[in-house]
């Protein structure tokens, strides 16, 4: 009998069910940074924060799929490689780090700092929620 990763059932299943808490999600912290006085509450923005939780989720998927079951570090690689990406691309910052830490220390790379933040954030939240390695 097939195990429930990996299975077509599985990936229709990943592929669905972060659809609604993706937009939620993208809507929430656009409220958030429009409250801040961030950004204008656009559709853009919803779209932007939209897709990456969106992106977050469904990278969990072949990890799944390979290793048969859900695991905390799914969690962190797929958000690490988010926040890697995210900050080589210039598209978002690396939160809680102040730009003085790279002035300090110019050796260390602003997108390897962000895969290390945004990985450790999704593996504490995932650990609360329950996963397990």
């Amino acid at each position: 009998m097939q195990s429930y990763y990996g299975s077509l059932h599985h990936q229709k299943d990943c592929a669905m069910k972060p659809i609604v808490s993706s937009v939620i999600g993208g809507t929430f912290f656009t409220a958030i940074d429009t409250a801040r006085g961030v950004q204008k509450f656009t559709p853009q923005g919803v779209l932007t924060y939209t897709t990456f939780i969106y992106t977050y989720h469904i990278l969990q998927c072949p990890m799944e799929a390979i290793h048969g079951r859900s695991s905390l570090l799914h969690n962190v690689i797929s958000a690490g490689t988010l926040g890697y990406l995210g900050i080589a691309s210039g598209r978002i910052g690396v939160p809680f780090v102040p730009q003085e830490f790279f002035m300090a220390y110019p050796q260390v790379p602003p997108p390897m700092v962000g895969f290390l933040v945004y990985g450790i954030m999704a593996g504490a939240f995932a650990g609360f929620g329950g996963k397990s390695l």
